[in-house]
């Protein structure tokens, strides 16, 4: 029996249901006729002979490179617009997702060298059902979009969070740090638009964080045949609407809970900052607090520690309404906070998919009663 991948109840084996259409996004669109335009202006000028009539050679090997990657862009272009337009059938198999991302590796090696980036996978073997050509465009493209930006890239797969799911992870490492909350223009270069597109609309759900010079690119793997535990989605919600548009600034330095907080917050319509310490969490804020106050602080610092009590007090400032959720490592754990105190709400660092969105929704529904 076979699943389409956002709708795990439904079965494709008898239906022959496809993939589902998505729309073309604008600023996809938008940065495909600039990235080519761009290109085809380098070309022109490489390919301009000088005062005596020729061509450098160095210069027709620099087009040549140029105009075999404009190709491959093309056929990457082409391979993500069949699958938005809902082309072919949502097949999953049995695959080593480690073996797959090796053979990726193995790939762009060669470029990897060249540019003077180290470029390491997975240690150990990790099988899971996923369409393998959906699989083979994205580790592609998410590498291509690792060594555009970064000085150092990892590759990691395995289950994650509670309930657990397979996540495909790509740990990027800078020289330096992407400044703000708002991100630079050539950070959404046209490889991420595109793995984020592809990502989306075959049911994956992809986030792209940034914590100091680190960028984590993650892939949450919604598989056809692990219904329970395949996506955050699958977890108990209530009525999040009050949670839609909010923003976090989320503070936790452990990688798991601090990606499986980002989805399950997202996910439901949330705007999450992701920081791994105060210090992170104060320069990510920078001087765009006065515009985007968070209006929860999630955090696993302690908050009668120093440092987080002068963050909160930094918040409270602008955001009198803040609500403060605490991260521990009590399984058990989960508390809303008591009105008229500075006892913050606290949710289980292990027990996220079913409490956190819960406790956030609670704290922002009592902010609306204050």
């Amino acid at each position: 029996m076979t699943f389409d991948a956002r709708d795990p109840t439904h079965d494709t084996k008898h239906s022959g249901h496809h993939l589902v259409g998505t729309k073309l996004r604008p600023d996809l669109l938008a940065k495909v006729g600039e990235t080519f335009a761009m290109a085809l202006c380098s070309l022109q000028s490489r390919l301009t002979p000088d005062a005596s009539g020729t061509v450098d050679s160095a210069q027709l090997r620099a087009a040549q490179t140029e105009l075999a990657r404009l190709e491959r862009l093309g056929l990457q272009i082409q391979e993500v617009a069949r699958v938005l337009a809902g082309e072919g059938s949502w097949v999953t198999e049995r695959l080593d997702l480690s073996v797959a991302i090796q053979e990726a590796m193995n790939l762009w090696a060669d470029k990897a060298t060249q540019l003077g980036i180290p470029l390491s996978g997975p240690r150990g073997p990790f099988e899971t059902d996923v369409n393998p050509a959906v699989l083979e465009q994205l580790i592609e493209l998410g590498i291509e979009y690792a060594l555009h930006i970064g000085q150092r890239v990892e590759l990691r797969c395995g289950m994650e969070g509670n309930p657990p799911f397979p996540m495909l992870t790509i740990d990027i490492h800078r020289a330096q740090p992407i400044k703000g909350m708002q991100e630079p223009e050539n950070f959404n270069d046209l490889q991420w638009l595109l793995f984020s597109t592809l990502a989306s609309a075959s049911g994956f759900a992809p986030q792209r964080q940034s914590v100091g010079t680190q960028v984590l690119l993650t892939l949450a793997l919604a598989t056809a045949n692990n219904t329970d535990t395949a996506t955050p989605a699958a977890a108990i919600r209530p009525e999040i609407s009050v949670a839609v548009g909010r923003r976090v600034l989320l503070v936790d330095e452990q990688d798991v809970s601090r990606v499986q907080a980002h989805l399950l917050l997202h996910d439901v319509g949330m705007y999450v900052d992701a920081t791994v310490s105060i210090e992170q969490a104060l320069d990510t804020l920078g001087d765009t607090l006065h515009t985007q106050t968070p209006d929860v602080l999630l955090t696993s610092v302690a908050t009668d520690e120093p440092a987080c009590r002068a963050l909160i007090d930094t918040l409270r400032a602008k955001q009198p309404r803040l609500r403060v959720v605490e991260l521990v490592d009590d399984d058990s754990a989960f508390a809303f906070s008591v009105p008229g105190s500075d006892l913050p709400a606290r949710v289980g660092r292990h027990d996220l998919a079913r409490t956190l969105v819960v406790a956030i929704t609670q704290e922002l529904e009592t902010a609306l009663q204050r």
